[in-house]
């Protein structure tokens, strides 16, 4: 895997939000082993992996403006799955914009089925419980997160789960296949989500765009907004070279509606948000019958875990889109089926003095969402990313 400078432009970091990240860096070195201080960085953390590959980890945050929680006028009253749906159709239409002329028709097909069958097969109290976790967040963040829990019912099995056991279900990001950049589709996406809807891009250069060593690239984008929630985006496509590579064959089938839906899951322990062990989660989740793949989780010492939900087979691709796949790779008419995923993210948390620290840097005080969480490393590790990925493709259906 290797990385370029971005494209885009990005604002400069403020003092402040380095020197919190030195602080942070001293906090991880003296509580937590395998880390060596950066020589030339005071804000970063060096480590080896398993493997004996080196792993960088710059702590800085990302640098916004809060912004408002606006999903809430969309999804604050829902009763019924049918306000629901009602409500992501208005979300939808005042908050998307997407290059879409590639996008063939099925994948708006694909999209009405599960909707439909949504409203006839999804309970009231579903309804309520995916408002009730929507509402927090941005406009946009909430329109895909809705698509994705209603993809089937087992995704929602893990919000089930934590009101049994006293757990909190956080948002962790989306990512969107967007396509080719041949026809720069995730650049055109990234634009929008900037001038539309307030995301940034770290001020980090390494953070700014990923380009990946099997055919693919990726613009991480954040938004952290007035309630202290954080809204993070992934959104990747192609390389213009890689005929194979997946990401454009998901977005021609599926569109634009999230490949995954990534969740965090913590609780409070004597006043003090931590992460629930994925471990534990895992098995929890498998014991109502979801099964996860394998975990990811030795780049980071743990800071930062990641793990796909089994993917469920989609076994209604079109004939014509079949026989577009199959043009190019026999084995492409396997791989998408692989529709829609759940991730399970696992962020080692801020203890609660650095925790305030990191709110007042965006002149947060008092956090309205009492969901709110602060992971001490909040990026997406491209290493990481890439291996996590390539396992929703390589595994059997």
């Amino acid at each position: 895997m290797t990385q370029q400078k971005s494209r885009i432009r990005a604002c400069p970091a403020p003092s402040e939000f380095a020197h919190f990240a030195a602080t942070v860096a001293v906090h991880l070195k003296a509580t937590e082993t395998g880390w060596l201080c950066h020589p030339d960085d005071p804000t970063a953390l060096l480590s080896l992996r398993e493997d004996q590959q080196p792993v960088h980890l710059d702590l800085t945050p990302f640098v916004a403006q809060p912004q408002a929680a606006d999903a809430a006028s969309f999804f604050g009253n829902i009763v019924t799955m049918a306000d629901l749906l009602q409500a992501y159709r208005k979300a939808k239409a005042a908050c998307t914009t997407e290059p879409d002329s590639q996008v063939h028709p099925y994948a708006n097909q694909y999209l009405e089925e599960r909707l439909y069958s949504a409203h006839y097969s999804y309970s009231a109290a579903d309804a309520r419980l995916i408002a009730q976790w929507v509402k927090t967040m941005d406009c946009y963040a909430a329109v895909k997160s809705v698509e994705s829990l209603l993809d089937r019912h087992s995704n929602l099995a893990l919000f089930k789960l934590a009101e049994q056991k006293g757990w909190q279900v956080h948002f962790d990001h989306l990512a969107i296949r967007c396509g080719s950049a041949q026809h720069q589709h995730a650049e055109s996406m990234v634009k929008s989500l900037q001038e539309h809807h307030a995301y940034v891009q770290s001020h980090i250069a390494s953070q700014q765009y990923y380009l990946f060593d099997d055919g693919w690239n990726a613009y991480p984008l954040y938004k952290i907004l007035e309630n202290g929630q954080v809204i993070r985006l992934f959104i990747d496509q192609s390389n213009a070279d890689a005929p194979l590579q997946i990401i454009q064959h998901w977005n021609r089938s599926y569109g634009f509606n999230a490949h995954h839906l990534a969740l965090r899951v913590t609780h409070s322990i004597d006043g003090q948000c931590q992460a629930v062990p994925l471990k534990e989660v895992i098995e929890a989740l498998a014991s109502v019958n979801v099964p996860a793949l394998t975990a990811t989780g030795f780049y980071t010492h743990g800071l930062l875990e990641q793990v796909f939900l089994k993917p469920h087979r989609n076994t209604q691709i079109p004939a014509q889109l079949n026989h577009e796949l199959a043009d190019i790779d026999a084995n492409l008419t396997r791989t998408i089926e692989n529709g829609k995923l759940i991730e399970l993210v696992s962020r080692r948390e801020l203890p609660n003095t650095l925790a305030a620290q990191l709110l007042s840097l965006y002149g947060i005080n008092s956090p309205a969402n009492a969901a709110m969480s602060a992971p001490i490393y909040p990026y997406f590790l491209p290493a990481q990313a890439a291996h996590v990925i390539l396992t929703s493709v390589e595994t059997p259906l």
